[in-house]
């Protein structure tokens, strides 16, 4: 009991001594007293601490209001199928599975006065500097007679690909969909590469005349993925030209319900990546979408349409590819008294790569590559989310089940391929 009664005042000692302030705060005055009800510590053990707490304290940056630490992690088990059934490569099948960490999220946010703020966060679950650094900014809140927003300038997601833009925190489903990830993933070819994060300048920003109505606008690099130059990057960054985003938004509110719709935009005239060469090509992309919850039932659903010049070859010859896709998902949070809510989930995606193709894997994340590349991709996705405590302590059990059909060269070929994952997530966020 002694040595347990020692760490205790070791592990106060500690904790209080980085309090921001030159006073214990009330919060941890409160944890001092509860301790000392319950005879883990005594009155005189509990002044000690007090009073080792509020000495000297050097505040290096006097012009920091507030300093704020989060983070959370990500444990996650899957099983991965995927069989090709029919045409180029068929019959062919492989599966594997494991245990991942698929998150350590550690982020910083500072307050420093004057509207200016700023946000550093890395992912130690990754190996790519490129995948370590997540929102990395410095912004500015503008508040005048008539311009309301924030104004960032840093490596982050200026806005396309509403699913995308949900925390991976916050997400219903435990991974993206099919046609989310083919526009966000890092561009190979076959993935858009258009979405997730840039390195550029972003305004958020509010009609004060109107309720509800916001927009963003940004200007950022055309290749997503690259907080700077990166040697390991398969990109020409000599072909690098900017990237224009565009987005609309209204938002209704009543007391049990809220809704949100919009669009989303984007133009570069380097978003179709050549991979390691010149002449990267221009790409635009539309995303409407609308996202709510009316009581306990949560869904969103987009569209996804873009355009890219020189996207898919044709008789030995570039021609302009047109993907679409779309997703809608749905989810019905159940109160089940202090165990938390439980929480059926659905989410249907349907993508066309309008000839430029994909393969499983583009599709599936960590599926084993079979068959030939696909022009259509079609999910289902079944989950069950047990949110103990919110989204800061969640289990999620969920099974994507992904058909692929016809060919890059030939939509209505009787090339046939399947992908099924099962996967169970534990989160913890703090």
């Amino acid at each position: 009991m002694l040595q347990i009664k020692s760490m205790i005042k070791l592990v106060l000692s500690l904790a209080c001594m980085f309090v921001y302030t030159y006073d214990l705060c009330a919060s941890d005055k409160a944890m001092l007293n509860a301790l000392v009800e319950k005879g883990i510590l005594t009155p005189a053990e509990a002044s000690e601490i007090a009073k080792e707490s509020v000495g000297d304290v050097e505040i290096l940056r006097p012009t920091t209001n507030m300093l704020r630490f989060s983070g959370r992690m990500q444990v996650q088990g899957e099983w991965i199928n995927s069989s090709a059934k029919s045409g180029v490569g068929a019959p062919e099948k492989d599966s594997n599975m494991g245990v991942i960490v698929r998150r350590i999220i550690l982020q910083a946010d500072a307050s420093l006065g004057s509207g200016w703020s700023a946000c550093v966060s890395v992912d130690l679950a990754r190996s790519y500097v490129n995948s370590i650094l997540t929102d990395n900014y410095i912004a500015k809140k503008i508040d005048g007679e008539y311009i309301n927003g924030d104004l960032s300038f840093g490596y982050m997601k200026p806005g396309i690909c509403v699913e995308d833009l949900f925390s991976s925190g916050t997400l219903m489903t435990i991974e993206r969909s099919a046609s989310t990830n083919y526009w966000t993933g890092a561009a190979n070819g076959r993935r858009l590469g258009i979405g997730s994060r840039y390195a550029g300048i972003r305004w958020r920003g509010n009609v004060k005349q109107v309720e509800g109505l916001t927009y963003n606008l940004g200007i950022s690099n055309g290749f997503n993925l690259s907080p700077y130059r990166i040697d390991e990057l398969a990109y020409n960054f000599q072909d690098d030209s900017p990237a224009y985003w565009l987005g609309l938004h209204y938002e209704i509110k009543r007391e049990n319900a809220k809704v949100k719709f919009g669009i989303y935009s984007m133009y570069s005239g380097s978003a179709n990546q050549n991979m390691g060469l010149m002449d990267s090509s221009s790409a635009y992309t539309i995303n409407p979408y609308y996202t709510g919850n009316w009581g306990n039932l949560y869904f969103w659903g987009d569209f996804l349409a873009s355009g890219v010049a020189d996207g898919k070859m044709v008789a030995g010859q570039y021609r302009q590819a047109n993907p679409y896709g779309l997703n809608f998902a749905l989810e019905y949070r159940i109160d089940i008294d202090e165990f938390g809510q439980i929480a059926p989930a659905f989410r249907y995606s349907w993508l066309d790569t309008g000839g430029r193709g994909l393969m499983v894997s583009d599709a599936q994340r960590q599926a084993t590559n079979v068959g030939t590349l696909y022009n259509n991709a079609q999910e289902f996705y079944f989950g069950l989310n047990w949110y103990l405590s919110g989204d800061d302590v969640k289990l999620q059990l969920g099974y994507s089940y992904i058909q692929y059909s016809g060919s890059a060269d030939d939509k209505h070929s009787g090339d046939f391929a399947e992908s099924s994952a099962l996967r169970m997530q534990f989160q913890v966020r703090f």
